[in-house]
């Protein structure tokens, strides 16, 4: 098995050169960047965004990396090199299976292994933590309880566990959320196969997309409830699609073409829904321009 780079993505390469800007330099494949918090608008190379050192390669006792899940994640992405250019600029029969797998695959791994989501679990290990230790303690100082409630499961409390866990280091907690990328990546592939499948088309390259491009856009749940009831997901496919997933009871597996102005509304969810930056192959301002029509129009109708 090959080793890994040094330099993981997290939004893969293969993805991001569909949002190349004609404005950039070919040699360099460049995007327009906006990050939320910091920075202003400029161009780079996407070889430079959504990574980090030996993300998904953790070190060994015996001070080697473990390669298993990045191999794993390089050869997902190069099983979608066959149907991606398609995918992304053309038309592909939405209704078949094998089209459907893959693509929820790489749709449920891409919202797993986000760092946003290791530093949810993090904050979940604290919050946890902190709430057991506010609980009642027995004569020997321990805490007085019989399960923790975890969202909504109830996990019988086991005191030699708790204390390995209370104990243990924030890298426990980083190797857990890797575990999650494979653990539940299939499990949330077969969820989102049964939703009823729709891409939005515009002839222009107007979509933009994010670091999180996997999101729910009801306002009552949070991006990372994709499991909740009736969730709707978006994800933009490329500057002229963007796939839709939903349990709306109409006619699935259908292209829409949608009117130029009507952009910048999927634009929109596509910037709040994400806390880090946005990927685009026109320039930010006038992608901002945009949004801020569709948000003056939405508050003025209110």
């Amino acid at each position: 098995m090959r080793n890994s780079p040094v330099r993981q993505h997290w939004v893969p390469q293969f993805y991001l050169r569909h949002f190349i800007s004609p404005d950039s330099n070919p040699r360099q494949e460049q995007v327009y960047i906006l990050h939320r918090k910091t920075g202003d608008p400029h161009l780079t190379s996407i070889k430079n965004i959504a990574l980090e050192k030996y993300l998904y390669s953790p070190k060994l006792p015996d001070g080697t990396r473990d390669h298993r899940l990045e191999n794993k994640l390089c050869n997902l992405e190069g099983t979608l090199g066959a149907i991606w250019p398609k995918f992304a600029t053309d038309f592909i029969d939405l209704s078949s299976r094998s089209h459907r797998q893959i693509i929820a695959l790489f749709l449920a791994v891409q919202f797993l292994r986000n760092p946003e989501r290791r530093e949810a679990s993090l904050e979940v290990r604290q919050k946890i933590i902190e709430s057991v230790r506010n609980q009642p303690v027995d004569a020997d100082g321990n805490p007085a309880i019989k399960d923790i409630q975890v969202g909504s499961r109830k996990i019988p409390f086991d005191l030699a566990k708790w204390k390995e866990y209370e104990n243990a280091e924030d890298e426990s907690s980083v190797a857990n959320w890797r575990n999650l990328v494979e653990r539940d990546a299939v499990p949330i592939a077969e969820m989102l196969m049964k939703k009823r499948w729709s891409v939005v088309y515009v002839k222009e390259p107007l979509f933009v997309t994010s670091d999180f491009p996997v999101y729910v856009v009801q306002p009552d749940l949070k991006r990372f409830q994709i499991g909740g009831k009736g969730a709707m997901i978006q994800f933009p496919i490329s500057p002229t699609r963007l796939l839709c997933l939903d349990d709306l009871d109409e006619l699935g597996n259908q292209y829409y073409h949608i009117p130029d102005s009507e952009a910048d509304i999927f634009n929109l969810l596509t910037w709040v829904n994400t806390e880090s930056f946005m990927i685009s192959s026109r320039k930010i301002e006038d992608v901002l321009e945009g949004i801020a029509r569709v948000r003056a129009e939405h508050e003025g109708g209110e």
